[in-house]
């Protein structure tokens, strides 16, 4: 009996503390599926999840140890990419491009974490770029390049450009936040 009235106030304590995730912006991908990004509203702002495939997880992948909680600061939608970002702690920004590859239909994504919202996405059915610019100024360029390679993954640290990136090969996607 004792094991029993644990087990239920056990499952109290969960059911008050489950706040119900919300819906900020969905996203058809370009296999016709829906990726969603929703919030659970917390004490110290909201926690990002992605629902991919009808499986959840959490947002911001790339630093796992990380409990990424802010605002919504940007959602885009358009020809098969997902970017988002959100605010966590002046002056930064936090956010992810995502897709489904054409050919390949796997996920890929960029993560990111700037002090400006992005303002281009090139993509083909080999890569996706995209392109911040750099108010940062971590280094002494007026663009900063993240990169994604198909079957590689996202480059380990963006790169600094002083003109945008050529566009021959590419489809751009210019992001008006």
């Amino acid at each position: 009996m004792k094991i029993l009235l644990i087990l239920i106030l056990m499952f109290m304590i969960n059911a008050i503390d489950a706040a119900p995730l919300k819906i900020i912006s969905s996203c058809q991908m370009n296999d016709n599926t829906q990726t969603m990004l929703l919030a659970k509203a917390s004490a110290e702002g909201n926690r990002f999840y992605l629902q991919i495939d009808g499986k959840l997880r959490r947002a911001f992948t790339d630093m796992p140890n990380t409990d990424f909680v802010g605002d919504v600061a940007t959602t885009k939608c358009d020809k098969g990419l997902f970017i988002f970002a959100i605010t966590y702690g002046p002056p930064y920004l936090k956010g992810v491009v995502i897709r489904k590859n054409p050919v390949t239909h796997i996920v890929e994504r960029i993560d990111f974490a700037e002090k400006a919202l992005p303002l281009l996405v090139y993509f083909n059915n080999d890569m996706m770029r995209l392109v911040i610019p750099n108010l940062g100024n971590e280094v002494n360029t007026k663009y900063l390049v993240y990169d994604f390679h198909a079957g590689k993954g996202q480059d380990n640290e963006a790169h600094g450009v002083n003109f945008k990136p050529a566009t021959m090969g590419f489809s751009v996607l210019q992001l008006n936040h």
